[in-house]
């Protein structure tokens, strides 16, 4: 048998690759369905009391629970520094005796500063209640390069 051909090997390489590329996860094992009624309480302006970042939620796509969306720096839409929002909401039937609440996450790349926040937590009750992290490039401490703390957001009207 003879060795393979650089040719060979690059398609073999590709094959892989596109095959890679195209498994796609089987959102069809999800515990609970998302419906139209959960985006419509979530797509919308959000803000917190904390620091006064604005986001906006665009879109949920209700296959995935991928969300899509803007955020703003604390000066608001007009400053004209607009970041992409990404992320993901999931949902699982209710137990009977437990607390249930619907789980959302979200982060951006303030590209500016070359911080990374993201926020992870829960929507209940028209508010979406997250813990915020903050990873920083540069920071007079190893120890000093995540913040946290949480956060409460609210609907903008």
């Amino acid at each position: 048998m003879t060795p393979p051909t650089l040719l060979t090997a690059a398609l073999l390489s590709l094959a892989v690759s596109a095959t890679a590329a195209s498994a796609a996860a089987d959102y069809s094992h999800r515990l609970q369905q998302l419906g139209p009624d959960l985006q419509a309480k979530l797509v919308g302006r959000w803000t917190n009391p904390v620091d006064k970042v604005i986001i906006e939620i665009t879109s949920i796509d209700l296959v995935s629970g991928q969300i899509k969306g803007k955020e703003w720096p604390t000066s608001g839409q007009g400053n004209g520094v607009e970041h992409d929002l990404i992320g993901w909401v999931n949902a699982a039937p209710v137990s009977e005796k437990f607390d249930n609440v619907v789980p959302v996450s979200f982060s951006t790349a303030m590209f500016e500063y070359g911080t990374l926040p993201s926020w992870a937590g829960y929507f209940k009750d028209g508010k979406i209640v997250t813990m915020h992290y903050l990873v920083w490039p540069n920071k007079t401490y190893t120890w000093d390069h995540i913040s946290s703390f949480q956060e409460t957001w609210s609907r903008i009207p």
